[in-house]
């Protein structure tokens, strides 16, 4: 898990004990907070002076923040509260709130987070105080922008205390077009119509400092193994080597040497002659996170998009934005934010680097919030979509998570435009709906827009977890008996990191005809065996992984009806469920997965958006 991940988390595992220490903790009590905070903002030191518990309780109130957002379709009456704990934690945190941003420095941020993640051993130290001082511009004018509300506030601390508002499932409206046009639901293709092979490639996360024979077993101290170990602690520094780091990368931490991936790209473009375009979605960086800066951002995006087209050089080649593209991670800022802020450098980077593919009239659309729509041929057409813009780790939307930029109703008027046109949309973007990094407003909307360009809609294609996944998305968004509408499909990732095999996908789709549905008929998946790979005579060959996914799993067709009955068929059937599991990891050898595991996936799966009903019926979902 990348290093801020877990701080946030650690942040979150102490919220329910600050209350054992209110009453000592004398910067939530002192009548001069501004002196205590301020003199902490000096010196991160002074944590220790406080006591753990002193500091833990303001740097937990200060990542409270981090999760409030202003209210978004909040009721408006509140539980009546009238507990002496509830009044003095919100005269508390009145307090804190009032001096922020008039006594605290920006430092004071960078500083709670390294004194977190290095007090309870997060990440090396060097580690915890670049990702401090790489948050703490966007983190400071998030804080200064939200609405910390009292009530929020405590409500998360204290159990008695009202209900907190969440910005990680709440939600709000998208207009829906309406007039829905007469259902037209998949059905499976007809067999002999002309068919299109496209490849898709996601996650190389390649890193430029990958060094043969360097520790790929680091994860007890970092975040990101098979590099130079840049460490001032001489001691872990200067280990012996437990696992050197393979010729062609290393199943484990550790993301791909870029020798790798131009190897893969020149495999796939020898061996597969035939495909018809590529799509590519995103996460070129490193899991270094910590040394995020633009301009190396902006050279990797130039690199890694020349290296593409070299490959394919007569192909059309689609891009899509990955989470890994912002700076700091996850950041994709809407435009009401300060200048400072502003997107330009991502936004004109990929605008310029990917013009070849994208038309003229959709410049300004990509130079504003990252996306765009093509049309390789009439009756068709491709949406690139920035769904950074609804990343629940991106910051910035915890001031203002509702249609960031118009992103949401931009979708909705390219789908309705398609439907009048009568031509079938494919959509192209990173996170899926309803995985963790998706906020539920964003999830649920385009769950809505889903149901609604059902006829339109051919596929959704993502990535991004890395590993082999899908979501069905239903006619009734909390009912999984109701009718499977579609699929979204996640496929695999080309980096190393972590544990799994280098891996490509190929869908083969309904062609170029009159009347052709562009839906997905099959796809297969090729994988580099890194432990083949890496002994003698170090041969990179690809092997198959499978060769059709309705064989795979004995599919009549891919519909989402199949897909649906999967789900429920491995609740019980241990055999395909192993096979699914083999083919997440993409090896023969994989951590087991124990029944509430098991449930997790089962339930992962139905969930397109955040819904709890949706996994009612399996057993041990949380």
């Amino acid at each position: 898990m990348e290093s801020y991940k877990r701080i946030l988390l650690q942040f979150s595992a102490f919220l329910p004990f600050l209350l054992l220490f209110r009453v000592i903790s004398t910067c939530l009590l002192s009548d001069k907070p501004t002196i205590l905070i301020t003199n902490f903002c000096i010196s991160k030191s002074v944590c220790m002076w406080m006591g753990l518990a002193q500091g833990l309780q303001i740097v937990c109130l200060l990542a409270a923040g981090l999760v409030l957002s202003n209210p978004v379709n909040r009721e408006s009456a509140d539980q009546l509260l009238v507990s002496a704990e509830c009044i003095e934690c919100r005269y508390s945190v009145q307090l804190l709130e009032s001096q922020w941003g008039e006594d605290t420095k920006e430092k004071c941020l960078a500083d709670l987070v390294a004194f977190v993640c290095e007090t309870f051993n997060i990440e090396r130290p060097f580690i915890c105080q670049m990702i401090g001082t790489n948050y703490e511009a966007e983190a400071v004018y998030v804080l200064s922008q939200i609405l910390l509300d009292p009530k929020d506030i405590c409500a998360l601390l204290l159990s008695d205390c009202g209900t907190f508002f969440d910005p990680l499932v709440a939600t709000w409206n998208q207009t829906i077009p309406p007039n829905k046009p007469p259902l037209n639901p998949k059905k499976p293709v007809q067999a002999g119509k002309p068919t299109l092979r496209v490849l898709h490639i996601s996650d190389p996360h390649i890193d430029m400092d990958y060094q043969i024979g360097s520790e790929a077993q680091c994860d007890e101290h970092f975040t990101l193994c098979c590099r130079p170990l840049n460490d001032t602690n001489e001691a872990i520094r200067d280990q012996p080597i437990k696992e050197p780091a393979g010729k062609w990368g290393t199943t484990g931490i550790c993301d791909a040497p870029y020798w790798m991936v131009d190897n893969l790209l020149q495999q796939i473009a020898q061996r597969h002659k035939d495909i018809d375009y590529v799509i590519v979605t995103g996460d070129f960086e490193s899991h270094a996170i910590w040394d995020y800066a633009r301009d190396t951002h902006q050279r990797m995006i130039r690199n890694v998009s020349q290296l593409i087209k070299s490959h394919f050089p007569d192909k059309q080649i689609y891009f899509a934005l990955g989470n890994h593209e912002g700076v700091p991670l996850d950041s994709f800022a809407p435009s009401f934010t300060p200048e400072e802020f502003h997107m330009d450098w991502l936004y004109g980077t990929v605008a310029d680097e990917w013009k070849p593919y994208i038309p003229a009239d959709q410049d300004k659309t990509i130079r504003f919030n990252g996306c765009y729509m093509v049309k390789p041929w009439p009756g068709f057409r491709i949406i690139s979509l920035n769904n950074g813009l609804g990343d629940s780790l991106n910051l910035f939307l915890f001031i203002n998570q509702t249609d960031p930029d118009g992103t949401m109703s931009w979708l909705s008027d390219q789908l309705l435009d398609a439907e009048k046109a009568g031509d079938k949309v494919h959509i192209v973007a990173h996170i899926p709906p309803g995985t963790a990094e998706a906020l539920e407003g964003w999830s649920l909307n385009y769950y809505k827009l889903a149901i609604r360009f059902e006829n339109t809609i051919a596929a959704h294609i993502m990535a991004h977890v890395h590993s082999e996944e899908f979501y069905v998305i239903y006619e009734d968004p909390e009912d999984f008996n109701s009718r499977p509408v579609d699929v979204v499909f996640s496929a695999p990732c080309m980096t190393p990191y972590s544990r799994y095999n280098p891996t490509y996908r190929i869908y083969t789709i309904d062609g170029k005809y009159d009347g052709s549905t562009y839906q997905v008929i099959d796809f297969e998946e090729w994988i580099m065996n890194l432990t083949v790979a890496n002994q003698p005579p170090y041969d990179p060959t690809v092997e198959q992984l499978y060769p059709s996914i309705l064989k795979e799993y004995g599919f009549t067709a891919n519909l989402p009806s199949e897909w649906s009955n999967m789900i429920n068929q491995m609740k019980t059937d241990d055999t395909l469920f192993n096979q699914y599991m083999r083919n997440f990891y993409r090896r023969n050898v994989y951590p087991v997965c124990d029944a509430k595991c098991k449930a997790s996936w089962l339930c992962q799966a139905r969930q397109a958006h955040h819904s709890k009903k949706l996994c009612s019926d399996i057993p041990g979902h949380l």
